[in-house]
């Protein structure tokens, strides 16, 4: 087999595990969306978002990772939660 085909199923395996990962992470959205729909909660709460996007953009950043595309991957994991939320 030639290198880029095994660095190409080194990445598709990452890709599994990162779609896995996705999958988990909105299944608690959907728990803290029926939480906050039971307790009479807007879904958007601005301070823990502020939040998760800094030490998100702060931990990509140590890890080499530019801030910019931390921040655009988090908005879109974010816009599709709040979808989630205020589906329920």
């Amino acid at each position: 087999m030639n290198r880029l085909f095994l660095y190409r199923q080194q990445i598709d395996i990452i890709d599994n595990k990162l779609i896995i990962l996705i999958k988990k992470r909105m299944n608690f959205v959907k728990n803290i969306g029926a939480w906050k729909k039971k307790k009479n909660i807007k879904p958007l709460d601005h301070n823990r978002w502020k939040e998760v996007l800094e030490s998100r953009i702060s931990l990509g950043s140590k890890l080499g990772l530019k801030q910019n595309f931390i921040k655009k991957l988090y908005e879109i994991i974010h816009e599709e939660a709040l979808k989630i939320e205020n589906e329920l």
